[in-house]
C-alpha cells in the first residue's frame, strides 16, 4: 500500500511549481478521452490469466518432502493449509479481473479484450498492450517468537506462527519501449498477533494472547487490491511514458486518482517508480 504522509505531499507540491509543462502534457492526455472523442486513437489491448497457480511456500522448509509416499504428502498439505483448499478459482479471478477493468476504464481509453496472449498487436504509441502472464495465490506461515528479559536478566519467550497470503501477479507491459519485460507485483495480508504479560510468579510468564487470523475472504480481498493496483500503475506508466514521447525527456512521475480520473500528486520520477512495478526480466 502506498503511503502518502502529509511531509511527502508538501514535497510534491513544491516540486509542481517546476514541473508546470510535465503536468500540461500528462493532463491533456487524460482530457483527450475524457468525453470519449472519436479523435482519439490509442486502445488499451489486454489479455487476463484464465487460471490461478496455487503454491503453499511452507512446503519448502519440509525436509525431503519429495521422498514422502503421496498420503505422507497430502497429511503434511493438509497440516499446514488453511486458505488455498478454500478458494474458489472462479471467485478469485473475477475479484482480480473486475477490479482491474474498471480501474483502467477510468481513464476513457478504449479497451480491448484478446483471447490469446498471440494474437495481441505489437505496441506502438497508439496501442497499449498488457499481458497479465500469471495470476498466483501464495500461502506460507513464518516462524515468530515474542521475547523479554526482566531487570533480573530472567529471559521469557513465546514461539508461535503467522500465517501470510499474497497475491501474485506477473505481467508483460509492452508500452512502446518496454517490449517483452516481465514486471512482477503482489498483494499481501498477513495474521496478527498481540500479547501482554499478565503476571510474572516463581520463574513462570503469564501471557495473555490475541490473535487476528486472516481467512479466505481476506485473499479475495488482495486479489481485488491487486487488480485496482496494477491497473493504476499502469496508468501511471502510461501518463510518464506519454511526457517522455511529447517532450523527449520526463523528470516527472504522475500519481492516478482513478476515482477523479485526475493526476492527484507528482513527484521526482525517480521518487515515484520505486513504488511501480518490479521489473524482473
Amino acid at each position: 500500500m502506498r503511503k502518502k504522509y502529509t511531509l511527502i505531499l508538501f514535497v510534491a507540491s513544491l516540486f509542481f511549481v517546476g514541473c508546470s509543462s510535465d503536468y500540461h502534457y500528462a493532463n491533456s492526455f487524460i482530457k483527450k478521452f475524457k468525453h470519449g472523442k472519436k479523435t482519439a486513437t490509442e486502445q488499451i489491448y489486454v489479455c487476463l490469466p484464465k487460471q490461478v497457480i496455487h503454491t503453499n511456500s511452507s512446503l519448502n522448509d519440509i525436509d525431503d518432502f519429495a521422498f514422502l509416499s503421496i498420503q505422507q504428502q497430502d497429511s503434511v498439505i493438509a497440516s499446514l493449509t488453511q486458505i488455498l483448499d478454500k478458494i474458489d478459482d472462479s471467485i478469485f479471478l473475477e475479484q482480480f479481473k473486475s477490479s482491474f477493468l474498471y480501474i483502467l476504464s477510468r481513464i476513457k481509453v478504449p479497451i480491448v479484450l484478446v483471447d490469446n496472449p498471440t494474437e495481441l498487436p505489437k505496441p506502438d504509441e497508439n496501442h497499449f498492450v498488457i499481458d497479465i502472464v500469471q495470476l498466483e495465490a501464495e500461502e506460507f506461515l513464518q516462524r515468530s517468537r515474542s521475547d523479554f528479559i526482566t531487570r533480573k536478566g530472567t529471559y521469557y519467550s513465546y514461539d508461535y506462527d503467522l500465517r501470510h497470503f499474497s497475491t501474485n501477479v506477473w505481467l508483460r507491459i509492452d508500452a512502446v519501449d518496454t517490449t517483452d519485460v516481465v514486471y512482477f507485483r503482489n498483494e499481501e495480508d498477513m495474521d496478527e498477533f498481540h500479547g501482554t504479560v499478565t503476571s510474572l510468579k516463581d520463574g513462570k510468564a503469564t501471557l495473555k494472547t490475541d490473535f487476528r487470523r486472516i481467512n479466505v475472504n481476506d485473499a479475495y480481498r488482495t486479489a481485488r487490491s491487486l487488480g485496482r493496483s496494477c491497473a493504476t500503475l499502469y496508468i501511471e506508466k502510461m501518463l510518464t511514458e506519454y511526457v517522455c514521447r511529447q517532450k523527449g525527456t520526463n523528470k516527472s512521475y504522475f500519481y492516478y486518482n482513478a476515482g477523479t480520473n485526475s493526476i492527484e500528486v507528482i513527484l521526482p520520477y525517480q521518487q515515484g517508480i520505486k513504488e511501480s512495478f518490479e521489473k524482473i526480466q
